[in-house]
């Protein structure tokens, strides 16, 4: 069992990391917060923006019940 959960561990983290690589940026960095310009608008995530970022959040979700599953189980 604990193989499984491993090796879908892995693979969990892969898939996480390329999802959050694929993601536009939502600012240009920290020094766009220093010169007082204008913000940007988060309210409205859709089209390709919001389906990234609803699967980053469940494969965090998934990712992190995996590492507590990996803490718990036997080798």
């Amino acid at each position: 069992m604990f193989w499984v959960a491993f090796i879908l561990f892995v693979a969990v983290s892969v898939l996480l990391t390329a999802i959050i690589l694929m993601q536009e940026p939502k600012q240009s960095g920290l020094g766009a917060g220093l010169d007082g310009g204008g913000g940007a608008d988060f309210s409205s995530m859709g089209g390709t923006a919001g389906g990234l970022h609803r699967t980053t959040i469940y494969l965090a979700i998934i990712w992190g019940v995996l590492a507590l599953l990996l803490g718990m189980l036997p080798r």
